[in-house]
């Protein structure tokens, strides 16, 4: 706190005067770090952007699903199976003849297993004299179903424990009716795929501690009520085979067998043009919305009237003022950027580019009836005919796929890699360029360019701000001092106007 001098010369007023000339190399660093950050993170608004079309939208598209999108049709015996496609589904009929549906082996206890009143919630141990043959209860159960070891603590755990026990730590489902006071076990899977070994017709039940399914739960391996489980046969394109389960895949089309007997189930597959194509016009709708965005970023004028605002300068500003400011002040940061200018001609090109098939009919996006728009549009792309990219699409389904998502091969000269594969690796590159040129938001340690050369601003700010708080103490220490010298010379004064004006008495 600094207390003005008695002398009436404006202290304060004139420090301030002469710091703010001072303080202009500091208001142009924070407008400098101001105007780099804002820079940094347009990079990293695009970079993101960017990340999101390449690895969200550009690898679902260039995924091998996109182009096997499969209608499936199924005549002869349409009872006896379902059928979907896979993403690796193929063309090419299917017969399936069901001769046995796989079945899950089952087992129940042979006798009531409790009294009346029992209650399956509290533990075994308070339960015991409801327990049908449970009047002795050991002091824990140990057994094994289906080879599966499980441990029970009789005064801790009920039944329902038990049984959420066997249901979760083991391939069989345990279940007490209480209607009929019994337990049923039946193995998750169907087929041969029960014992130890996960390959015999029955569930397995053998007791190590007590006797848990001898006398409690009434249930043996070799029992009457057993059920043994099956596996599915079937005949696939006249080859007689099985399986353990009911759902199969053959060729990447999912088959359920249904039903039993009778003739052939005759599959076949057939190319989705409609779904396909959607896809295609959704590639060129998120291609063109980021080329725009590019394109905006690089064409984007600077207005040189509107720099940061210095904090003093918002004092005096709304914030809704302060916001439309800074709106015009953001515009222009990334004009002519080299890095946003180069992956521009890259998409560009790319969108253009030829791409070895084998179809010689179907190598580029014009191919197809995509093409670019008029030299002021900068490349957008059109879908200028679907009924060309139908035709394609229907003619050789195999070669648009290879248009867009073809890998490359050993040895290759690169003609063979698909569009698709070429952007986003393209990209790859691009966004890497982005993150060392600015880094990202989730990134703690940033040794970007532009993040360096943000702390450089900050230490020149630091050693400015130092210096002019030195200078201005200086001032103030100066003009205090000029005030003392004024207040010895006023008090000369007086004095010695009292010494002249005594003697002329």
């Amino acid at each position: 706190m600094r207390i003005a001098g008695l002398s009436g010369f404006d202290v304060d007023g004139t420090v301030a005067k002469l710091m703010q000339a001072q303080r202009i190399p500091l208001d142009t660093l924070t407008k400098k770090k101001q105007s780099t950050e804002w820079r940094r993170d347009a990079y990293r608004d695009i970079n993101l952007k960017m990340t999101d079309f390449r690895n969200n939208k550009l690898f679902n598209f260039k995924a091998e699903g996109t182009f096997n999108k499969k209608t499936i049709s199924v005549s002869g015996n349409a009872e006896a199976v379902t059928a979907k496609a896979t993403a690796s589904a193929t063309t090419g009929t299917i017969s399936v003849q069901v001769k046995e549906i796989a079945v899950a082996a089952s087992n129940f206890s042979e006798g009531e297993v409790t009294k009346d009143g029992f209650d399956r919630t509290k533990t075994l141990l308070s339960q015991s004299e409801k327990l049908t043959n449970g009047s002795v209860i050991p002091a824990a159960y140990t057994f094994e179903i289906n080879g599966k070891e499980i441990k029970v603590d009789p005064a801790k755990e009920s039944l329902n424990d038990v049984i959420a026990k066997i249901n979760r730590e083991s391939n069989v489902t345990a279940y007490f009716d209480a209607t009929s006071k019994r337990l049923s076990f039946t193995a998750k899977e169907t087929g041969l795929t029960n014992g130890s070994d996960k390959d015999g017709k029955y569930i397995t039940f053998k007791d190590k501690t007590g006797n848990f399914f001898e006398s409690l739960a009434q249930v043996h391996t070799d029992g009457d009520n057993k059920k043994d489980g099956k596996n599915a046969s079937v005949v696939i394109n006249g080859l007689e085979t099985t399986r353990t389960s009911n759902t199969i895949t053959v060729n990447g089309i999912e088959v359920t067998l249904n039903k039993a007997g009778g003739s052939a189930a005759i599959i076949t597959p057939q190319t989705n043009p409609d779904e396909i194509m959607e896809s295609v016009k959704k590639f060129v709708a998120d291609y063109n919305e980021t080329l725009e965005m590019l394109q905006k970023k690089v064409t984007e004028v600077k207005d040189r009237d509107y720099e940061p605002l210095t904090d003093e300068q918002k004092e005096s500003l709304s914030e809704k003022q302060i916001e439309k400011w800074e709106e015009k002040a953001k515009n222009g940061q990334l004009r002519n950027d080299p890095i946003l200018t180069s992956l521009i001609s890259s998409m560009r090109s790319i969108a253009t580019g030829l791409v070895n098939t084998g179809n010689p009919k179907i190598r580029s996006l014009a191919d197809i009836g995509i093409k670019t728009g008029q030299f002021f549009e900068n490349g957008k792309l059109y879908v200028e005919s679907e009924e060309k990219l139908r035709e394609a699409i229907e003619s050789d389904p195999e070669a648009v796929k290879a248009l867009f998502t073809q890998d490359a091969v050993p040895g290759g000269s690169g003609t063979e890699v698909g569009l698709g594969e070429r952007l986003y690796d393209k990209l790859k590159l691009g966004t890497d360029e982005l993150t060392k040129k600015a880094g990202l938001p989730s990134i703690s340690n940033d040794d970007s360019r532009l993040a360096k050369e943000i702390y450089d601003i900050s230490a020149l700010i630091s050693k400015q701000q130092k210096r002019l708080e030195a200078l201005e103490k200086s001032y103030y220490t100066k003009f205090s001092s000029m005030e003392a010298a004024l207040n010895r010379y006023n008090s000369q004064s007086q004095y010695l106007a009292n010494q002249f004006g005594g003697s002329s008495k």
